[in-house]
């Protein structure tokens, strides 16, 4: 039994709460951006789940609702619950618990995509990381214009699976279907810094692009400026440096932000 009276225990469920709730926060903000009129928002009239987007030879859209597409079988809601993961017993019980309600909800509707995101997000959270990009997978089918299921592969083949090449595709899908998501551009720029360090010399002009179609982004323009001083190219940095904190002052950013990038670029020698 849970003794949720211990202030550890109820630490450590908070904490992983939050993680479990990710997937579905990242997959309303991306919503939300699109409904109010996001760079690369498709305008259906349509709501999620509803209708598949696919491209035609001419290079229009065509709208197919869910009901007239051939989809896959589903993958199996029936997978093991022992594998290896730091999570402490008593969180990985209440994980199982609400993975089992997610389990009825998509029995009840297997084309539930919210449902099938967060069962990825827990199967994750106990280590079943296959399991999770079978869910996530199939999120994509049911809604492939949608960025929640490639964001949450990029980052799973990266740190879990160890597929650089699928994260990679995934990074890139997130930010073709919208390149307004800044977090589609950060996690295509920690793979090529920290895993692909082959092609860490494409940095700069994903983020140039990234900074284009987002031109209020100072997180955009402090990743080009920190590429450019870990490269050693100060005339660069600095300039990347200027435009981000002009850019900081000019959208009345928070000041301590605005600060701290100041005291940044007076660092560099």
């Amino acid at each position: 039994m849970i003794n949720i009276n211990d202030r550890k225990t109820r630490i450590i469920i908070g904490l992983v709460l939050v993680s479990i709730l990710a997937g579905l926060l990242i997959y309303r903000d991306t919503r939300n951006s699109k409904e109010e009129g996001g760079n690369n928002a498709t305008s259906t009239g349509s709501t999620l789940g509803e209708t598949g987007i696919s491209m035609i030879g001419d290079g229009k859209v065509e709208i197919v609702p869910l009901s007239e597409r051939k989809l896959p079988k589903a993958p199996s809601l029936v997978r093991g619950t022992d594998y290896p993961s730091t999570v402490a017993p008593e969180v990985k019980t209440i994980v199982l618990s609400q993975m089992s309600k997610t389990i009825e909800q998509i029995r009840t509707n297997n084309q539930d995509i919210n449902a099938w995101v967060m069962l990825g997000v827990q199967r994750k959270t106990i280590g079943d990381y296959e399991g999770a990009r079978e869910a996530w997978d199939y999120a994509k089918v049911l809604a492939p214009n949608e960025v929640v299921a490639y964001n949450n592969l990029g980052d799973l083949y990266h740190y879990y699976l160890k597929d650089f090449k699928k994260s990679e595709e995934n990074w890139k899908k997130t930010i073709a279907i919208k390149s307004d998501y800044v977090q589609g551009y950060r996690g295509l720029v920690d793979l090529y810094k920290y895993s692909m360090t082959e092609k860490l010399g494409e940095t700069p002009t994903l983020l140039k692009s990234g900074i284009v179609k987002n031109p209020d982004s100072v997180d955009l323009m402090v990743m080009l400026a920190r590429y450019y001083l870990d490269a050693g190219d100060m005339i660069m940095a600095k300039e990347a440096y200027g435009k981000a904190i002009a850019t900081s002052e000019r959208i009345n950013n928070d000041a301590s932000v605005t600060e701290t990038l100041k005291q940044e670029l007076a660092g560099i020698k």
